[in-house]
């Protein structure tokens, strides 16, 4: 039975490389949006969060309404492949947008930076929510799902590298700094958004949905969320997933505004340290697979988020203009982020067959909206705070002078403690989590003879 769900490695690097997709968009985005606003775009700080919040809560809704969406489309694609399809080059179009500066003043920019937004994360939803309600439909084995993972974030971490990195190299290096910023940012949209579009693609002509429903799921959108939230093991793993993720976000927001404005690394030195941490974590993918499976999902979160915890304080004392410090903290936190992605995402989509059990239906699109719905959320309430703080902590936007102190301590103590805090919530939920290997497999056995005794 298990080889009916065994997956071919080029399978899992066509279906790893549409997260690669993602993360370009999502990363540039995280390490830089908000930073672009403030400091190209000329938005202030307060401003630039509350464009962030608006649209991140705009997000939330749709990731809830495409996940549910997808649960009920039927094609000869499949459920999820088709919006991967159709969507790839409207999103790659509007990814460029958001890098454009067409007008001046604070009240022009707002409006355009919202509409923009609004339209760049309604087109990500509409192709990202199925996608990653499309991972429990390649297989039902759970160390697959485990393997999946491993070449899933293996890639999405390969993207945060060419996002990260790769920005830099293009306004820093190639186009020499921030007084060409407004013509090297758009290049950098153009030249992403054609590696995103072609990704996307290869990713739905690489994949194929081999577990299927045996009914799908009528009801409606509200009652399907409360029907999810009732669920113990969705609300444990939700409370994992909500603070891990968040506790990345506030890391992404906040590493540009630390390297510039606080230890001011060099500008053609940008893209290495901001680099680093994912070629670390692209290396550290395999070190978490293995231990995944050898201690257990549960065990390898809880080691691994210990240990990073600890390299994120150093962030309130790092030495200013001291390089090879901050390269050393860049190869470690690069490790520690390379376990907060890959072993949440594989433990997520254990909970689906455990609620087929009990409802008896797939509703892999539903789990994923609902959980990226009230994620988004929190995200928006959690990054607008934290941007809103820093305008009120004296930050200046689009500023040639050194930033106030009060901006280098508030930058300094929401990087050094708040993620750890995050993530300290995040262990609690994976400690009490009741899924392991041995009771997933009793689960999946249990589905098993419920289809055998429906066919006969």
């Amino acid at each position: 039975m298990r080889s009916e769900f065994v997956v071919p490695v080029r399978e899992k690097l066509a279906f790893g490389i549409g997260d690669f997709a993602f993360n370009i968009a999502y990363t540039t985005m995280g390490f830089y949006f908000i930073y672009f606003l403030v400091n190209v775009a000329g938005l202030p700080a307060f401003w630039a969060g509350i464009v962030f919040l608006l649209a991140r809560i705009w997000d939330a809704f749709l990731n809830l309404i495409v996940g549910n969406i997808s649960d009920r489309t039927e094609t000869r694609f499949g459920r999820r492949r088709p919006y991967i399809l159709f969507g790839s080059i409207p999103f790659g179009i509007a990814f460029v947008f958001l890098w454009i500066v067409p007008v001046q003043g604070t009240v022009p920019l707002l409006i355009y930076y919202l509409f923009i937004t609004f339209l760049f994360n309604a087109l990500f939803s509409l192709t990202s929510m199925p996608y990653n309600a499309m991972m429990p439909e390649l297989t039902q084995d759970y160390d697959e799902r485990t393997s999946i993972s491993g070449y899933r974030m293996g890639l999405s971490f390969v993207g945060n590298l060419v996002a990260a990195a790769g920005v830099a190299v293009i306004v820093d290096v190639f186009y020499h700094g921030r007084m060409h910023y407004r013509e090297s940012y758009p290049v950098m949209g153009i030249i992403f958004a054609v590696v995103i579009i072609v990704s996307l693609l290869i990713t739905f002509w690489g994949t194929h949905e081999r577990v299927k429903p045996e009914k799908i799921s009528s009801e409606g959108l509200v009652a399907t969320m409360q029907s999810i939230l009732k669920l113990m093991e969705f609300r444990i793993v939700l409370g994992m997933f909500l603070f891990n993720m968040i506790a990345l976000d506030l890391i992404q927001t906040l590493f540009v505004f630390f390297l510039k404005d606080v230890i001011h690394v060099p500008e053609n030195m940008t893209f290495v340290v901001m680099g680093l941490p994912l070629v670390i974590a692209v290396a550290a993918a395999p070190l978490w697979v293995f231990l995944g499976e050898k201690l257990g999902k549960r065990k390898a979160y809880i080691l691994s988020t210990c240990y990073f915890i600890v390299v994120l304080l150093s962030a309130l004392f790092a030495p200013v203009y001291n390089l090879a410090f901050i390269i050393v903290l860049a190869v470690l936190s690069g490790v520690g982020i390379s376990a907060s992605q890959i072993i949440p995402f594989s433990i997520i989509p254990d909970i689906i067959e455990i609620d087929e059990i009990q409802h008896g239906t797939r509703r892999e699109g539903a789990f994923y909206g609902s959980m990226m719905f009230l994620y988004k959320l929190a995200s928006a309430v959690v990054i607008g705070f934290a941007t809103a703080v820093l305008g009120y902590f004296g930050y200046v936007e689009n500023s040639t002078l050194p930033q106030p102190d009060s901006a280098i301590i508030c930058i300094r103590v929401l990087l050094g403690l708040g993620p750890g805090a995050l993530f300290l919530i995040s262990v609690y939920f994976v400690k009490i989590l009741p899924i392991t290997k041995e009771s997933f497999d009793a689960v999946k056995r249990i589905i098993e003879e419920r289809k055998r005794r429906s066919t006969t």
